[in-house]
């Protein structure tokens, strides 16, 4: 008995794509485009064209280089119920949103978005009392928040550049272990 010269899989493919064809959403009108303030969906570690580094942020005794994502800001300010962050698309400053609750987007060497929130995760190389903490870290000009453990300290900081900023200064002192900023990264899924 001769074999079937239509494999089973390529009579699947075509009915599938007939099917789509003829759906309505196939056929259905096209939405307006979005406004530019709009919340958009980037894709998880997909960068634009590649820029060349206009930053950088100490990863202990490495440096990492930075690249800010033309025409995209981070939201922090909530605004999208169940998303305490949107990425949206921008050429400047969003005008809705306070300063202290955006950021530019930037990308790491690995293409992965990252996004200031505010504030400087500084550590000390031992275990250091609270006072003593707090002094050291007020000597440098970095206004406390909170202990994060005993070698660890959240350091105030507002949104955006300013935190990494302050983060490369501090690491830049030799007064601690390590100081980055309190980095909001994108997720991901696996």
């Amino acid at each position: 008995m001769a074999a079937d010269p239509t494999p089973k899989a390529a009579v699947l493919a075509v009915l599938i794509v007939a099917a789509l064809a003829a759906s309505p959403v196939a056929s259905a009108p096209q939405a307006a485009a979005p406004s530019p303030d709009a919340p958009v969906l980037v894709k998880p570690g997909v960068a634009s064209k590649r820029i060349a580094p206009t930053h950088a942020w100490h990863d202990g005794a490495a440096t990492r280089a930075l690249t800010v994502e033309p025409g995209l800001r981070a939201d922090f300010s909530g605004g999208v119920v169940g998303r305490p962050v949107v990425l949206r698309s921008a050429s400047g400053p969003l005008k809705d949103v306070s300063p202290a609750l955006q950021s530019p987007v930037l990308r790491d060497e690995s293409g992965r978005a990252r996004a200031l929130p505010g504030g400087v995760v500084v550590t000390f190389a031992d275990a250091t009392d609270e006072a003593a903490a707090r002094a050291l870290l007020a000597a440098h000009g970095a206004p406390a928040a909170r202990p994060l453990s005993p070698r660890a300290w959240l350091v105030e900081s507002p949104a955006g550049l300013a935190s990494l900023e302050l983060a490369n200064r501090l690491a830049a002192t030799g007064a601690f272990a390590g100081a980055q900023p309190n980095w909001w990264v994108e997720r991901a899924l696996k």
